[in-house]
């Protein structure tokens, strides 16, 4: 008999249990508590970030920040509007609301929601899960120069005809000063290459759009292509 066969009987029939099928439940009942998720043991964390789409004289636009310059991490490079996942917040579509209201002096009624990206898994620490918004009065936006340098838009007409420069990055990694070799003959003390990946570009005017947040707006694009196509057609 299947083992979820046996324990459905146990639980529904109140059959006896020997010791092994005893193990087996209490195993059973502890990996059933929660659903799985993705084991954060190095230190991983969750952020969440919206790609935000205005309207504007050119058309329906997606709207990007620059960092403030007075920020230690990525100063002046440009982003979309998101932070770190809190305990208070129920989701991470919350923690996306919460992070733009606070950078860009809006209020939740002005920002609907209308779905979530795939979450990116980054190799630097945060698992960044990303929304798509529409900002319904921009001209609200009163920006949190703490945080941020200034908000620039593109309309989604030139992100759609423009090919994004595809480059790539290496990912390596190397055995720290206290590996204990001994336990692992054969490995190398030097940097042993893993994987490569893409790397994104899109460029506006003067702007350059990389990194995750080209990932983020390469994904969205390619999503929603046949959608925006038809409706700037």
């Amino acid at each position: 008999m299947q083992i979820v066969e046996r324990l459905n009987t146990i639980f529904c029939e109140g059959a006896a249990m020997n010791d092994l099928e005893a193990l087996q439940l209490g195993i059973y009942e502890k990996l059933h508590r929660r659903p799985a998720g993705i084991d954060k043991l190095d230190r991983l964390w969750d952020a969440a970030v919206l790609l935000p789409i205005v309207a504007t004289t050119a058309g329906p636009a997606v709207l990007f920040e620059v960092r403030s310059l007075r920020l230690h991490r990525q100063p002046g490079e440009v982003c979309f509007p998101g932070g770190r996942y809190e305990c208070a917040d129920k989701d991470f579509r919350i923690t996306a609301i919460r992070e733009t209201c606070e950078e860009l002096g809006l209020a939740e009624e002005d920002i609907r929601v209308l779905g979530e990206l795939d979450a990116l898994v980054t190799h630097t620490g945060p698992i960044i899960h990303p929304f798509v918004g529409f900002i319904s009065k921009p001209e609200k936006i009163s920006y949190n120069t703490d945080e941020v340098q200034e908000v620039f838009t593109v309309p989604l007409r030139q992100l759609l005809e423009q090919e994004p420069l595809k480059s790539s990055m290496l990912l390596a990694d190397r055995p720290a000063e206290d590996f204990p070799y001994r336990l692992v003959p054969g490995r190398q003390r030097d940097w042993r290459m893993h994987k490569e990946y893409n790397v994104y570009f899109y460029r506006y005017q003067e702007r350059v759009i990389w990194g995750l947040t080209a990932r983020m707006l390469y994904a969205f694009l390619r999503r929603n292509r046949d959608v925006l196509n038809d409706f700037i057609r």
